[in-house]
């Protein structure tokens, strides 16, 4: 399920007020050869930026993010989000997910959790919050009993250029979470080209790494 997002190794965490700045993000990080993108589902222009991106470009890889309920992920699929992340473990929302097909991602940063998403029938998981809960230590260390079911895994949580190689070598990961390549600065800014740039970058640090 989490084959886009093993394509691109990094997604972007975007924050964004108004869908005409969702609409110039995604157009940038598609210059640099990034197509997706994940937004924060919390507030109707949330909904109306997932919603028009979906429409404006029907390739582009566009999900929800802080997912908490069924009925919150009822609404993403109806803006037409291919993707829908929690941050914890929801067995309601894990079966819906299931029920209409939808690459979801319950949150987890223990073995409880693992086996409570497994139980659930999600081997798709998002390790949330990733540094602050222990980083790759604790994400190997509470894998190795599961290594056999065919996980996969979502880091998200303080992690940027200098530490995602680390992340991405773990077979498990598929992706991780990348704020660095749209941050709230340069939304603030308008500044497209550099948002471009950096998703030209994280393209050419996910070959490099998938090279090694």
């Amino acid at each position: 399920m989490f084959k886009h997002l093993r394509e691109y190794r990094f997604v972007p965490y975007v924050k964004v007020d108004t869908e005409e700045d969702a609409l110039a993000i995604a157009e940038a990080l598609q210059r640099g050869g990034l197509s997706a993108m994940e937004i924060p589902f919390r507030t109707h222009a949330h909904s109306k930026a997932i919603r028009e991106i979906a429409k404006r470009f029907p390739s582009f890889f566009i999900g929800a993010g802080n997912i908490m309920s069924k009925d919150q992920l009822l609404r993403a699929i109806d803006c037409q989000a291919r993707f829908a992340f929690a941050p914890g473990v929801n067995p309601e929302t894990i079966r819906e997910a299931n029920k209409r097909n939808i690459i979801f991602a319950p949150g987890v940063c223990s073995p409880s959790d693992i086996e409570s998403a497994l139980l659930n029938g999600s081997v798709d998981l998002q390790f949330f919050p990733a540094e602050q809960s222990g980083g790759i230590n604790l994400l190997t260390a509470i894998i190795e009993p599961f290594q056999h079911l065919g996980l996969e895994i979502f880091a998200k949580g303080g992690i940027g250029k200098e530490n995602a190689k680390a992340y991405l070598k773990i077979p498990q990961v598929a992706a991780v979470s990348a704020s660095w390549i749209a941050e709230a600065s340069l939304v603030a800014a308008k500044d497209w080209d550099r948002i471009a740039a950096n998703a030209a970058e994280a393209c050419s640090l996910a070959k490099e790494i998938d090279r090694v």
